[in-house]
């Protein structure tokens, strides 16, 4: 009898436990997540990074941002995405009410302190920690809100940038279409080409090629000798150029002092833009000082950003150096 009164006893514990296991919400969904409030990317105007004991701030002036400490151009793109994920931030999930904060790399050392700003007003304020083990999501706090969360994307990486990293690392400006002239001075050699009309078509033509505008396919460019060089040649080397991007800026004054380059390169639009390329202290060296007119700071350039500069020229010489027919 008493056997028969223990086995109902726990028949009815069991039940109780199946009901608590069942009706109990496993997946953690009864909490409530925290509303943010909607933003534009285009109303921000200042982004303030900070990490350890250094802050990077980002200001907008104009249409332009600028990166401080220092006020340097900085880059847009790397600027955008970041405006984007501060304006289309999601909270998904609770992660974690205990503030074991190591553990998700948003303790006071690893976190990055991101707030931003629409004039002096804060719209924006956060910590970022670590991705999440699926690398979809990344671990954050709030203002005045100590629990940490998953927010969608994985976008640590786009904050954690320095002062360097941000700088716009564009070193040549212009539209190639707009060039007219440019020259070449590489010390024993001096090139200059100037874009000449391309040939009128014949009047028996002339109906034909009446509604095709005019392109950079169709112009001539001679030296001032009157050779003619080929325009696939020019644009190659003008695409490169125009594009041109650094590695890195010098800082350091004992780098900075540069004098008598290997290359200085002239090009005439609708401004005038110059380029100067310093030889290597050692002929295996990958990088090579450089100077340009659009930023105040040298900088240094790979050693393959060169190249074009140097192929131009040696397929100039060989064009020249063939007899005439």
């Amino acid at each position: 009898m008493k056997v028969k009164k223990e086995y109902a006893i726990l028949s009815v514990v069991i039940i109780a436990l199946g009901f608590y296991l069942f009706f109990r919400n496993t997946d953690r969904t009864t909490y409530t997540l925290p509303e943010l409030p909607a933003i534009k990317s285009q109303d921000l105007t200042k982004v303030e990074i900070g990490k350890g004991d250094l802050t990077v701030v980002l200001t907008r002036r104009n249409d332009d941002w600028f990166v401080s400490p220092g006020d340097y151009p900085a880059d847009v793109t790397l600027v955008n995405r970041m405006l984007d994920t501060l304006a289309g931030l999601k909270v998904t999930a609770l992660v974690s009410e205990t503030r074991n904060y190591a553990r998700y790399e948003l303790d006071e050392d690893k976190q990055l302190r991101v707030t931003a700003y629409q004039g002096d007003k804060a719209l924006r304020a956060l910590h970022i920690g670590k991705a999440a083990g699926t690398m979809r999501h990344t671990h954050i706090t709030l203002s005045e809100d100590p629990n940490v969360y998953h927010a969608q994307g994985n976008f640590r990486q786009d904050f954690d940038q320095s002062v360097a990293s941000l700088r716009d690392k564009s070193v040549l400006a212009f539209k190639k279409d707009e060039i007219k002239e440019f020259s070449i001075d590489a010390g024993d050699r001096y090139v200059v080409l100037q874009k000449t009309d391309a040939p009128q078509p014949s009047e028996d033509n002339t109906t034909a090629s009446e509604d095709k505008p005019a392109t950079a396919a169709d112009a001539e460019w001679k030296t001032a000798d009157g050779q003619t060089v080929a325009n696939d040649a020019v644009q190659k080397l003008l695409s490169a150029l125009s594009g041109l991007k650094c590695r890195a800026y010098l800082t350091d004054p004992s780098q900075t002092e540069l004098t008598h380059p290997a290359y200085l390169i002239r090009i005439k639009g609708a401004q005038e833009s110059t380029l100067e390329i310093f030889a290597p202290a050692e002929d295996t060296a990958t990088e090579l000082k450089a100077r340009s007119s659009l930023r105040k700071d040298p900088f240094t350039l790979s050693d393959f950003d060169v190249d074009p500069v140097k192929n131009f020229l040696t397929d100039l010489n060989s064009t020249e150096d063939k007899p005439t027919p």
